[in-house]
């Protein structure tokens, strides 16, 4: 089994995902911080970066964006985009939940269900601990995840999607496995690369991704020194979560 977000993975990742509205997404971090921080923001913390799609977009409307990811395949993909366009976002390789800085930022963003990756609960307070290290009193914190009651309810499939570019194409199939227990859903990944007949790569790849449930956010988030200010459906954040709503987004605020 590939480690996850390896080499193959990472360079078809903006493919597999060249229709997300991370413009869309992007808008609305905006609008959260108009309706929630106490502070200008001028610096944004990324964390769980990836290929650089939200720290790019940030950027271009004029903040200073720092992105941080543990994979090293991903970050290098975002520095070849910012170089391309020559942004100055400031792109670092380190483990979320051990990312130190002596920076401190108006705003800490943690988007693509990025929390979900930390499984226990020692990794999900070391990551909220990271956050509330790093964001400046009076700024935000906005991250989307999984919204249990409706992972329960839905339950994970399996979905196939396929991509074609010039004479390649890339097909992905994904499978979920339920484990209610531990609040964690493993997503297994196959991946090929195919060019006319030939099988260029072949990978497959485990994710495992927690879920959340409201009363249980509350009291990681507290505990980390984070008030949650709004849960509400993602992207549509006005909207509450329900059992249809497999995506939310939580802004919170440093309490201290």
């Amino acid at each position: 089994m590939n480690p996850v977000f390896g080499k193959v993975y990472s360079t078809s990742y903006d493919l597999l995902y060249e229709e997300k509205d991370y413009e869309g997404e992007c808008t609305l971090i905006e609008q959260i911080i108009r309706d929630y921080s106490n502070i200008p923001v001028h610096s944004i913390l990324d964390l769980g970066c990836g290929t650089g799609n939200h720290s790019l977009r940030l950027a271009e409307r004029g903040y200073e964006v720092t992105g941080v990811d543990r994979s090293n395949e991903m970050l290098a993909i975002a520095k070849a985009k910012a170089d391309q366009k020559k942004l100055p976002c400031v792109f670092l390789q380190s483990d979320l939940r051990e990312f130190d800085d002596t920076k401190k930022y108006d705003a800490v963003i943690m988007m693509f269900a990025v929390l979900g990756y930390q499984l226990e609960n020692e990794d999900v307070l070391a990551a909220l601990k990271t956050v509330s290290k790093h964001l400046n009193k009076g700024g935000v914190f906005i991250c989307d995840i999984w919204y249990g009651p409706a992972v329960l309810n839905q339950k994970p499939g399996e979905r196939v999607r396929v991509i074609e570019t010039g004479d390649t194409k890339i097909i992905r199939v994904s499978s979920g496995l339920l484990d209610i227990f531990r609040h964690l859903v493993k997503v297994h990944f196959h991946l090929w690369t195919i060019k006319g007949n030939h099988v260029l790569a072949e990978i497959q790849e485990d994710h495992s991704m927690r879920f959340f449930f409201p009363l249980e956010l509350s009291l990681l988030f507290k505990t980390s020194g984070l008030k949650i200010q709004k849960i509400g459906a993602f992207p549509n954040l006005e909207t509450g979560p329900s059992e249809e709503t497999w995506d939310i987004c939580t802004v919170s605020m440093k309490e201290r």
